[in-house]
């Protein structure tokens, strides 16, 4: 199988980190308003971009604003814990199928972090925020580099645009209640599993 993993939330615990970026954000830049955790918990597609137009940044300085928001992450030592059992999961699941990174951050950041906890190795591929396209469509990017069918891969995310992007690519879903958003928001995207701990993450994709 093709597993598609978002990062933030999914396999490290970054959300005050990014939440106090994106706030430290608005306040460097004067644009838009500062940021809160409820909207991290209830936006429908939680990236910067989407995030900086929620919070009202103008349409022509949004990419000012993200860019000042990786800057801050990269100048702070961006190193959040990876979720407890997530490395030894990755080990295993990399035995039998091929993983793949899709993620809002950036792909030095990402490597750097699976490095540190001995599993960049278990990554095949990360499609980054630096490249084209939705997150559905760098899955679809991934399926045709792989030559794997829809219905043999896997969006594994913990927001609702996570669950959107991947059922748009024809993919199965699995909504993860660890991350940024929580079951009940999840619910509102209908995936196809809802799963509450990393280990029931791991019987359900050894098993399917």
């Amino acid at each position: 199988m093709l597993l598609h993993f978002d990062y933030d939330g999914v396999l490290v615990d970054s959300f005050d980190q990014l939440l106090s970026a994106f706030q430290r954000t608005a306040t460097d830049t004067g644009l838009g308003r500062p940021p809160t955790r409820n909207d991290f918990e209830t936006i429908e597609d939680l990236h910067a971009a989407g995030l900086a137009a929620l919070l009202g940044v103008p349409e022509s300085d949004i990419d000012r604003y993200t860019r000042r928001t990786h800057a801050l992450l990269e100048a702070d030592g961006y190193e959040p814990a990876m979720f407890p059992g997530i490395a030894e999961i990755l080990g295993i699941l990399s035995e039998r199928h091929t993983i793949i990174i899709v993620t809002s951050n950036y792909e030095h950041l990402v490597r750097q972090g699976l490095a540190r906890n001995g599993v960049d190795e278990c990554v095949s591929l990360v499609l980054d925020a630096r490249q084209p396209g939705t997150k559905g469509e760098k899955i679809g990017h991934a399926l045709t580099r792989f030559r794997v069918p829809p219905h043999e891969a896997f969006m594994i995310g913990d927001t609702r645009g996570d669950i959107r992007h991947g059922r748009a690519a024809g993919v199965r879903t699995a909504a993860v209640t660890w991350g940024y958003q929580n079951r009940a928001t999840l619910a509102k995207e209908a995936p196809d599993f809802i799963v509450d701990a990393p280990g029931e993450l791991l019987r359900l994709l050894t098993k399917v």
